[in-house]
Parts: structure tokens; C-alpha cells; sequence
């Protein structure tokens, strides 16, 4: 696969919010690149925290529908970004460890973790926060930012992105039926 068509997958834990938001904002900041999203058990709808959040930045997904994780669809990705360190685990216990290649943290897919004491490297779920959505814009906005960065990287001209595979024991560590 070129890397102009490498497809990252965000992965969440029902595929209702952050891999959704992840993914709606590659796609629509990076030119309709492709990307995908699943999660390890998929909600009903998109949530309506994140459909909103979306809405504000100008992105419909209203029409999205989760989709569980697979090893499947996890072969049709060249990257797997998840939002949590636990879900790493998970994802590499479940699917295989022969993912961890192309395995990364969405929180900071280019260092290398040395800890995650503290909910270091998880990515908050605005599906549980109640304040309005202009705050949670505020605060999100970072995201917008990680997934250029992320398109760089996939397309060789940005930051080294640092997998799995490079800390191993770490994710082993993590207990992965944690959010």
C-alpha cells in the first residue's frame, strides 16, 4: 500500500465517541483520507456529546454506526491509535501480539512510555462529561492537531511514531479491562 493510501484505525471502547471524533476529524482535516473505527464493544449510536462536537466543527456523523473490533478490520489498517493504554493490552491480547508493530497510543503515538501510573496516555471521554460543548471544544481541540500529526507520520514526513512493539512488558502491565 502507498503511503498516500495508508489507513489509520482509532479504536475506542464502544466506537460511540473518541475513536469516532478521532476518525471524523482525520478524514475531514486530511482530505477524505480514509481511515476507520472500531471498538471493543460497540454502542447503539454515536454519542450524543461527540455527534455535537462534531457538529460544532462542522462535520456530520449522525449516519455513523459502531463497529466492533476485528482481526479483520485490524488487517485493513496500517496503524492502530487507541485511546487508552488498557485498551492496548487488550486489543494485543485479543487480536494478537503480532499487531504491536503497528500498534500506538492516540494520547502521544510518538514517545515512548515509561509509565502509566495516574491515567497517563488515556484519552478522556467527553461521553461522561456534562459541561457544555464549547467547553469541551476547547479542550478537545488538541485533537485536531494529533491527527495531522498522525497523517504526517503515516505519510513519512512528520514525527517517528513509537509502537508497541517498543514496550511490550509495559502494555502487558496495564490490566486490560480498564478504561
Amino acid at each position: 500500500m502507498s503511503r498516500s493510501a495508508a489507513v489509520p484505525l482509532f479504536v475506542c471502547y464502544a466506537n460511540c465517541c473518541r475513536s469516532v471524533l478521532a476518525c471524523s476529524l482525520y478524514r475531514r482535516l486530511c482530505g477524505n483520507a480514509p481511515a476507520l473505527s472500531a471498538g471493543f464493544e460497540p454502542g447503539e449510536r454515536i454519542n450524543d456529546r461527540a455527534e455535537g462536537m462534531l457538529r460544532e466543527w462542522g462535520i456530520e456523523a449522525g449516519g455513523h454506526r459502531p463497529s466492533k473490533l476485528t482481526r479483520g478490520l485490524c488487517a485493513r489498517a496500517d496503524a492502530l491509535f487507541v485511546m487508552a493504554p488498557a485498551y492496548l493490552h487488550r486489543l494485543l491480547r485479543e487480536h494478537g501480539e503480532d499487531l504491536a508493530h503497528k500498534a500506538y497510543l492516540f494520547a502521544d503515538p510518538f514517545s515512548l512510555p515509561l509509565s502509566f501510573a495516574s491515567g497517563e496516555y488515556v484519552v478522556r471521554d467527553p461521553s461522561f462529561d456534562h459541561r457544555p460543548t464549547r467547553e469541551l471544544l476547547q479542550e478537545f481541540a488538541w485533537m485536531r492537531e494529533r491527527v495531522l500529526q498522525i497523517r504526517l507520520a503515516l505519510l513519512g514526513d512528520g514525527r517517528k511514531l513509537v509502537p508497541a512493539s517498543a514496550y511490550l512488558d509495559l502494555c502487558k502491565s496495564v490490566d486490560p479491562a480498564g478504561h
